[in-house]
């Protein structure tokens, strides 16, 4: 199994393991859990081992179930996402879900339906869904995937028995990515990547750590200049997209910690000097407006993606200067 699940998986799989031996698994299981804890492969192993013929708690890997999966050819796997990345999952791909688990099995055994993300189900999709899960067809298993659960209706997470990741200690993602992809990686990192494993992961391995420090290092000499040269922040926030925002939100957070005396608990704890210069160099009210509003054209953008980022970037660095 260790090399079939990340090491930070197994207590969730034992207790699954338990309710397949004692038949007590639910007709819908909602994993909120984050993408970089590798989510996928733990659901991806759970369908292997119900769908297995030998009807076991691991997946044999030898039958003719198991080369089906193998291959991605299994009829009784149906994995639903959006048909374009970023977009809603239609109410059009729900029906047809809902068409498969009304269907029988093709190996008298179990038929699986994953949908991924589900807080990217239009709300007629969601409705539709319902509809199912109050009235679960016999033999079918839902699995549900989703970041959070307050992207999902009331409705839809009362119909499912619910499985959270418990967040994943540093020295777990330390000793991970040290056995299996010989990187060496610092605290901060893994608290700026949220204790995400696979996120830290492709933090180092995309060479990330670069395009943090030059916007740091950009965004610094921009809002403390008389004259804010917003080209060099804007270009690479524009690259960065959203996690860029999100590095900037971290860091103004830093800042207000510093400047009402707190000098724990920073998501920069390897910015110590960059914290403490931007902290004497700005006033608290200015960053703490600063902050709100970042976080506002965060949530414009995600919602908005026709928005011009560029102008709104300039703007909102332009404040800096404004006071």
């Amino acid at each position: 199994m260790a090399t079939k699940l990340y090491p930070w998986q197994e207590d969730i799989w034992h207790q699954w393991q338990q309710l397949i031996a004692n038949d007590r698994l639910p007709h819908a299981i909602l994993c909120a859990m984050p993408e970089g804890t590798g989510r996928d492969k733990l659901v991806q192993y759970f369908s292997d081992t119900l769908l297995c013929l030998t009807q076991g708690t691991e997946p044999c890997g030898f039958c003719h179930s198991c080369d089906l999966i193998q291959s991605g050819n299994h009829p009784d796997l149906h994995w639903i996402k959006p048909e374009v990345e970023g977009k809603s999952i239609s109410v059009e791909q729900i029906r047809q879900c809902n068409s498969w688990a009304l269907e029988s099995s093709q190996f008298n055994a179990k038929r699986m339906i994953i949908i991924e993300p589900a807080e990217k189900m239009t709300e007629s999709a969601a409705n539709a869904l319902l509809k199912t899960l109050e009235a679960p067809p016999k033999n079918c298993q839902f699995v549900l995937l989703a970041s959070s659960l307050h992207h999902l209706l009331p409705t839809i997470r009362s119909r499912c028995q619910t499985w959270q990741q418990p967040v994943i200690s540093a020295e777990v993602i330390t000793q991970w990515l040290l056995e299996t992809e010989e990187l060496t990686v610092n605290t901060q990192s893994i608290i700026l990547n949220r204790y995400l494993p696979l996120a830290v992961k492709s933090f180092y391995q995309d060479k990330k750590q670069v395009s943090h420090q030059q916007l740091l290092s950009h965004f610094s000499v921009c809002v403390q200049s008389s004259f804010c040269n917003t080209a060099d922040v804007v270009k690479t926030l524009l690259k960065l997209e959203d996690e860029g925002l999100c590095w900037l939100s971290y860091l103004l957070s830093d800042i207000q910690k510093r400047q009402l005396g707190i000098v724990t608990d920073w998501i920069h704890c390897d910015e110590k000097e960059t914290v403490e210069r931007l902290a004497k160099s700005i006033s608290s009210n200015l960053i703490y407006k600063q902050y709100l509003s970042l976080n506002t054209l965060r949530q414009q953008l995600n919602d908005h993606p026709g928005l011009n980022k560029e102008l709104l970037l300039t703007q909102w660095l332009f404040e800096f200067i404004g006071e």
